[in-house]
């Protein structure tokens, strides 16, 4: 007699799990690295570069991982990108191990790790909707929040101590085999195959399927002004993102303690945000939601974390932070998975994935060279910019990071204002109705882009 895989919500429970204790591991390899970058370079340039190979492979990649997750077998995609992100890290591990590390390994390591990712996160979301129930859309999507900020608790800490106690290649080994519960998860349950196209659509090409999910969010006014929206509210996020740990290290004297006491602290909004999220009843008006959501992010995560100096507020300031950003993320998901169709979801969803990943290249190479060659020298004492702003966010490197903080916090601010009288985005979950029917065929034969009906 064989065992009936899980199916359903259980299944997608099983697959979150193995997620999430991968991600345990890789959140512990992050601060290493952080750590080990910092501490070899002392510049925020090196640093961020490190991200910037990372995302551009995700960006790079995410068109050709949306032909194939609506094509291939949904099992062997998240098993492929699993492995490939393994070996990834185990080659990170003997790289350490001969101590013959250099920046371009690390680079290059980091690429291979972001094209592998790219398939990730759009077979996860596309996965949602053939697994449950629309109503329980939100609750998953909070829950693979949760699998991103949960770690944060304890994942730096964690690695914190055995950095102290260990090396970096202890941190890395743990990183590998935390893949095996990622992969087993995926081989235990029972993942549905990606949905067929409607009867007498064309068969498109695979090229044409790379650029597929672009045409469809242009086509849709409404989809369309909400993705720009997120791509300018990303690239200020991201800003804050890359600068996050130079910032708190700047402002305690280079302590990884502190840094990891901030980094726990914020990830308790994220935790309280994902539950808060999955607990109630996914609301009719989302949007507004994420609007007063980017608002709260950008006054208190953004401004007030540029012009605080202790290691305890930047963490109050993180919480805050970490508990808008599921409410943004887990609502903009649902948004889309109620609105796109089934069939052409991971071609969709890797479009966005491209222009969200987009910002974080672009991101990192605003954040650096702007901070290390133009707002750190003019924050010097002396400076004019020092002169200015220097009572409200200190001088030298920590202004020059604090100033950048409190920019871009005015920015998102202006940004979600003007997504409130932007009626075609406030109103989208009225505008565009939820996706009942297939996809139209046109009259050559090829799938529309239409509306969802």
């Amino acid at each position: 007699m064989t065992m009936q895989r899980p199916q359903g919500f259980a299944a997608f429970t099983t697959l979150w799990f193995g997620q999430f204790l991968s991600v345990i591991g890789t959140r512990m390899t992050n601060f290493a690295l952080s750590i080990y970058v910092w501490d070899a370079t002392g510049n925020a340039t090196d640093f961020t570069f490190m991200l910037f190979f990372a995302f551009a492979a995700t960006m790079i990649f995410s068109p050709i991982a949306g032909a194939v997750i609506d094509r291939w077998n949904r099992r062997v995609t998240l098993l492929l990108s699993d492995l490939g992100c393994a070996v990834a890290t185990a080659v990170l591990l003997v790289v350490f191990m001969t101590g013959s590390v250099s920046m371009w390994q690390l680079y290059l390591i980091n690429f291979a790790t972001g094209a592998f990712v790219a398939f990730q996160v759009p077979v996860f979301q596309a996965t949602i909707t053939l697994m449950m129930e629309r109503a329980k859309y939100t609750r998953a999507n909070a829950m693979m929040f949760l699998v991103r900020s949960t770690p944060e608790l304890f994942a730096p800490l964690i690695a914190a101590l055995l950095l102290a106690a260990t090396t970096i290649q202890t941190v890395l080994l743990i990183d590998a085999l935390s893949y095996v519960f990622a992969i087993a998860s995926i081989l235990l349950v029972a993942v549905p195959s990606a949905p067929k196209r409607p009867d007498g659509a064309h068969q498109s090409k695979f090229w044409q399927d790379c650029l597929f999910g672009f045409r469809y969010i242009l086509r849709i006014p409404s989809l369309r002004n909400l993705q720009l929206f997120l791509i300018a509210i990303n690239v200020l996020a991201s800003i804050g993102f890359i600068l996050l740990r130079p910032m708190v290290l700047a402002r305690t004297g280079n302590s990884t303690t502190a840094l990891s006491l901030v980094l726990a602290t914020g990830a308790i909004g994220g935790v309280a945000g994902a539950l808060m999220l999955g607990l109630l009843k996914s609301p009719r008006d989302k949007m507004i939601r994420i609007l007063w959501a980017t608002v709260v992010f950008s006054v208190i995560g953004r401004i007030v974390y540029g012009v605080s100096d202790m290691w305890i507020f930047l963490g109050v300031a993180l919480v805050v932070v970490h508990l808008c950003i599921p409410i943004v993320d887990g609502y903009t998901n649902t948004i889309w998975q109620e609105k796109v169709e089934p069939h052409v979801q991971g071609r969709v969803f890797a479009a966005r994935q491209f222009t969200e990943e987009l910002t974080v290249p672009l991101a990192a190479l605003i954040a650096g060279p702007v901070v290390d060659n133009l707002l750190t020298p003019w924050m010097q004492p002396g400076h004019s910019g020092a002169t200015l702003f220097g009572g409200l966010v200190g001088t030298g490197q920590a202004g020059g990071l604090g100033l950048t903080f409190v920019l871009i916090g005015v920015l998102g601010t202006v940004l979600a204002a003007a997504g409130f009288l932007m009626p075609s985005m406030r109103r989208i979950e009225t505008i565009l109705p939820d996706y009942e029917e297939p996809a139209l065929v046109t009259a050559s034969g090829t799938e529309s882009v239409g509306a969802p009906r």
